[in-house]
């Protein structure tokens, strides 16, 4: 077994809202037939928010667990998609098959494949844009750093030390003027594109679809550089030669809002009506273009020795039901208060013994099997190209591995700071088995996969104390007595087990530890513990 940080995917715990966490894996296929590996989440939950086994069930996990697995968005750089030589570029796609289109064909699949196409691009530019804005927005937090501080934003090259300070200063300009040098090229090549779908004998699925996507474009622009322009202004005083810069800036962003309010579209903002519809529509626009990437599920509960199992709990607990009937009937009338009694009692003891005898099955069963099954298809192709399990349970404290329980602790101050800590473990595991090859077979830019899972806390909240609480001091100077409002939080620690079976038969293993910090309102922060 290797212990380590393998470069077959990444992981990343991240904050979604103030009720929902959001763990992502970004799965990077090879070309094997199979490819498997297992994710291991062990959650330690404080005791003071109650939950248990008896409060907190296999259903509310589920429940509270949003599941997604789809296809990576395929990396095109924002130049290279005007690029009618390149094939992989969805805008080459698309004119490919409107000119056949155009020339008379009927083939159904042209149609579904302009339709496919139209959004990847979407999904594509999105990434590009959204990734280019963020490394401008990182290269103004440092633009005005010392003359003598080495670059760090887009990887550039350290320039000669006499020539750092100029360098930096040359930087966010030129990265600047190129995004937005490619942004207006990439402008040009879409309207160019909505001409072509124009034309009357483009049917009309390929008009509407054009038009969504065109909308989702011009929101993407706004959405994505009005940051940019914030933190360029925001660096105003080093921003000196940047004004022109910053007046294409400007001008794009405000382009958006008036070209879609000239097409009609619902996505605009009008003050007079509470701006509602803006958001609404712009989740309406990403759910349609991203569903591209989306792989379909089917989830099967039935795991067949987990029925057998539960019914030879129902049997045994009828079987002592009957015997103490049977033994009872032996000893006194059937209508006797005794033999009522006994009765009774017998299936007071029925339930409860059925409902121990699952709970004790349950604990033990995800060794061998899973609550439930998951088939992974491709929509596309309609073809099965992976398995998912999953299982939960409970687990005592002395039932937790030692590599977890190391982890665990690695932040203790102390060697008794877990009794001042008390908590409820339980574990959620689930293995995930692809086939690449048949995922190849169809796809040769939809190759990776994401593997995403949101975390609702909601039932953990249910108990949970006061957000904040008032905490009585006495002023050190003054002595007067003060009241100061102290947040009161709980930590939620997780610690994840990642195992990748490797193609010579061993195992490639690497671990994370977060923290959730959260209160009565909802998740505070997140924290990543180092576990080197």
């Amino acid at each position: 077994m290797i212990e380590d940080q393998n470069d077959i995917f990444d992981s990343r715990v991240k904050f979604h809202d103030r009720r929902r966490f959001e763990i992502k894996l970004d799965i990077d296929l090879d070309a094997s037939p199979e490819s498997t590996y297992s994710v291991e989440t062990y959650f330690f939950v404080p005791k003071a928010l109650n939950i248990g086994p008896h409060s907190y069930s296999k259903e509310n996990f589920y429940n509270d667990t949003q599941r997604y697995i789809r296809f990576k968005t395929p990396k095109v750089s924002l130049s290279k998609l005007c690029d009618p030589s390149l094939e992989t570029s969805p805008i080459k796609r698309i004119n490919e098959k409107l000119s056949l289109i155009l020339a008379g064909s009927k083939d159904r699949e042209l149609l579904k494949t302009v339709y496919d196409e139209f959004k990847l691009l979407g999904c594509v530019i999105r990434c590009e844009v959204r990734d280019h804005a963020r490394a401008l927005i990182e290269g103004f937090e440092t633009y005005g750093a010392k003359k003598n501080d080495q670059p760090r934003s887009f990887g550039s090259e350290a320039p000669d030390p006499k020539e750092r300070g100029q360098a930096k200063r040359l930087f966010v300009p030129d990265g600047l003027g190129n995004f937005l040098a490619e942004i207006k090229q990439l402008i040009t090549a879409v309207s160019v594109l909505k001409r072509s779908v124009a034309d009357p004998a483009v049917p009309t699925v390929i008009k509407e679809t054009c038009a969504f996507f065109d909308e989702y474009f011009s929101l993407i622009i706004e959405e994505y550089l009005t940051p940019v322009l914030e933190a360029l202004r925001k660096n105003a005083a080093e921003s000196q030669g940047l004004e022109e810069l910053e007046g294409e800036l400007v001008a794009v962003i405000v382009a958006q809002g008036r070209y879609r309010a000239a097409m009609n579209y619902p996505s605009v903002l009008d003050n007079g009506r509470g701006n509602e519809v803006i958001i609404y529509r712009r989740g309406v626009l990403k759910k349609f273009i991203s569903s591209v990437l989306y792989l379909k599920t089917e989830i099967s509960e039935w795991e067949t020795l987990t029925q057998v199992l539960f019914s030879m709990a129902a049997g045994l607990a009828m079987l002592f039901a009957v015997l103490v009937t049977f033994y009872f009937q032996n000893r006194y009338t059937i209508n006797s208060l005794p033999f009522l009694f006994a009765v009774v009692v017998s299936y007071m003891f029925k339930d409860r013994i059925k409902d121990w005898l699952k709970v004790l099955f349950s604990k033990n069963l995800t060794r061998w099997t899973s609550d439930r099954k998951i088939s992974i298809f491709d929509p596309s192709s309609g073809a099965r190209i992976g398995l998912l399990k999953e299982a939960f349970t409970f687990i005592p404290e002395r039932g937790v591995p030692a590599d977890i329980s190391r982890l665990r602790s690695l932040d203790n101050i102390t060697s008794i700071d877990e009794d001042g800590k008390p908590e409820r473990v339980f574990k959620y595991k689930k293995e995930i088995r692809l086939y690449p090859e048949r995922i190849r077979k169809h796809h040769d830019r939809r190759k990776d996969l994401n593997d995403i899972m949101r975390f609702s806390i909601e039932n953990f909240l249910k108990q949970a104390d006061d957000p904040s609480v008032d905490y009585h001091v006495v002023d050190p100077v003054s002595g007067e007595i003060k009241i100061v409002v102290c947040p009161r939080v709980y930590h939620v620690n997780l610690v994840l087990k990642y195992v990748y079976a490797l193609k010579d038969g061993r195992e490639s293993v690497h671990y994370d530890r977060i923290r959730i910090v959260l209160n009565k309102a909802g998740i505070e922060r997140i924290e990543e513990v180092a576990v080197a």
